[in-house]
C-alpha cells in the first residue's frame, strides 16, 4: 500500500514510514503526519482519559465550548515570598544609596537586578489573578489570557488544524531540572503551532487536547515528538 502525503500529494518512501506508530514524514515538503486511519491494524497507543484538573472550569457559550484555566498554583506562593525578599533588598539598597549620596555606579550597578525583579513580580501577580480562556467552535479556536496582558493570545481557524498533541518542555539549570507542558497543533500545511504553554502537569495538556479534539471531531493520532504517555 502506498502512503501519499496529505499536504503535497507526493508518495512517501517506505524508509520514512513507521508502521508501528502510524507516522510518516514527507521528504518533499517535510510534513509529519499520521496515517492510522489508512492502514488497518496499525498500532496506535491509546491515551488514558483524563479527568478535569483542579483550577479548570468547563462550560458552553452559545455554540462555543468554553474552557477556563486558573493560573494559580503552589509555585506562585513561593515566588511571592521570593519577590518580597528580592524587591525588599533592592528598596533597602536604593534608599540607603540615595540617603548617603552614593556614587552613580552604586545606582546603575543593580539595574539588571531591578529588571529581573520587575519581571518576576509581574509574573507572580499574573499567576495570582490571571486566567486562560479557550473558546472552541466549528469555525475557530480562540485563546485569551486575562486580565493582565500576556503573550500568547491567538485565534486559529478550525480549517487550519490537522491534529492536536502535547509536548513536554525540559529546562535544566544549576538549581535542577524542571518540566512544563504545551498544547500544540499540527496545521494543514504540516507546520506546528503552540496553543497553550506553561502548563504545570501533563494532565493539564492532555485534558485540553482531549476536550478540544472531542468537540471538533478530530480523531487522535500520534505525532512525532509528542509527550510520552502518562
Amino acid at each position: 500500500m502506498n502512503i501519499n502525503c496529505p499536504h503535497c500529494g507526493k508518495s512517501v518512501p517506505s524508509a520514512d514510514i513507521n508502521i508501528q506508530s502510524a507516522m510518516a514524514k514527507c521528504a518533499s515538503c517535510s510534513a509529519v503526519f499520521g496515517f492510522a486511519d489508512k492502514v488497518p491494524g496499525a498500532l496506535v497507543p491509546n491515551k488514558r482519559t483524563v479527568e478535569m484538573p483542579r483550577g479548570y472550569t468547563l462550560g458552553t457559550d452559545g455554540a462555543d465550548l468554553v474552557i477556563i484555566r486558573r493560573w494559580m498554583s503552589a509555585k506562585f506562593v513561593f515566588l511571592f515570598f521570593f519577590c518580597v525578599f528580592w524587591d525588599g533588598f533592592l528598596f533597602f539598597w536604593y534608599t540607603t544609596a540615595v540617603s548617603k549620596g552614593a556614587p552613580l555606579m552604586a545606582i546603575l550597578f543593580p539595574l539588571i537586578h531591578v529588571a529581573v525583579g520587575v519581571g518576576l513580580t509581574y509574573f507572580t501577580i499574573a499567576g495570582f489573578v490571571n486566567r486562560t480562556r479557550i473558546n472552541v467552535n466549528p469555525a475557530e479556536v480562540r485563546i485569551k489570557h486575562y486580565p493582565l496582558p500576556w503573550a500568547g493570545n491567538r485565534t486559529v481557524q478550525r480549517a487550519e488544524i490537522e491534529q492536536l498533541f502535547c509536548e513536554e518542555k525540559v529546562s535544566r539549570n544549576k538549581n535542577g531540572t524542571s518540566f512544563s507542558y504545551i498544547l500544540s497543533a499540527v496545521t494543514r500545511s504540516g507546520g506546528r503551532l503552540k496553543l497553550v504553554s506553561g502548563l504545570d502537569k501533563p494532565e493539564d495538556a492532555l485534558f485540553l487536547e482531549q476536550k478540544i479534539e472531542g468537540y471538533l471531531g478530530i480523531s487522535d493520532r500520534p505525532v512525532a515528538g509528542e509527550m510520552r504517555q502518562v
